[in-house]
C-alpha cells in the first residue's frame, strides 16, 4: 500500500502529467485505429480464392489432355464474391376480401437458412498453352473452358507458351 501511495505522489508531481496522460491516450487510439482497419481476408474472399484456383487447375488438366496441345497454364478472373440464396416462407391473409402476402427469411438455430451458394462471377480466362498456335486446337480449348465455366467465347483468351 505505501508502495502505490508513493507511486501515486511521484504521477502527481510530475509536470503537465494530464497533457502526457492525453496524448498516451491518442497514441493508443491511433494505433487501435489503424491495427483495426488494416484490410482482412473474409471467409468468402479465401472460398472464391479456392474455388477459382481449383477451377483453374481443372481446366488446365482437361486442355493438356488434347490431342496437340502440350503444357499448359490458365488464369481466371473473377468480379463478385459467392452469392448465398436464403429460404423465405410465405404467408397469406385475407381480410375484407384483400389478399396480403408477406414473406420472412426461414431461419435455423438463429441463422438464416441457404438454399444455393452461387459461385463467383467470372470475368474472363486466359489459357497459355503449347501448340495453341494450330486453330483448331486453340478452337477446342475455347470451347472446354466454355463448356467448364458457363462463360462467353469472347471473355476466353488463348496464346502460345512460349517456347
Amino acid at each position: 500500500m505505501e508502495k502505490l501511495k508513493k507511486a501515486l505522489l511521484k504521477l502527481k508531481s510530475i509536470k503537465n502529467i494530464e497533457l502526457y496522460l492525453a496524448l498516451l491516450f491518442a497514441l493508443v487510439v491511433l494505433i487501435a485505429v489503424f491495427v483495426g482497419s488494416a484490410p482482412k481476408k473474409s471467409e468468402n474472399s479465401v472460398a472464391d480464392d479456392s474455388y477459382i484456383s481449383q477451377m483453374e487447375h481443372k481446366i488446365c488438366s482437361v486442355v493438356e489432355k488434347i490431342s496437340g496441345c502440350g503444357k499448359a497454364s490458365v488464369a481466371i478472373s473473377y468480379a463478385t464474391n459467392e452469392e448465398k440464396v436464403y429460404a423465405y416462407e410465405t404467408e397469406t391473409s385475407s381480410s375484407g376480401g384483400v389478399v396480403k402476402q408477406e414473406n420472412s427469411l426461414v431461419y435455423v438455430k438463429g441463422e438464416p437458412l441457404v438454399t444455393t451458394v452461387l459461385p463467383p462471377k467470372i470475368l474472363g480466362v486466359v489459357v497459355v498453352a503449347e501448340g495453341a498456335n494450330d486453330p483448331i486446337v486453340k478452337f477446342q480449348i475455347v470451347n472446354v473452358v466454355v463448356t467448364l465455366l458457363d462463360v462467353a467465347e469472347k471473355d476466353v483468351q488463348v496464346l502460345t507458351y512460349k517456347s
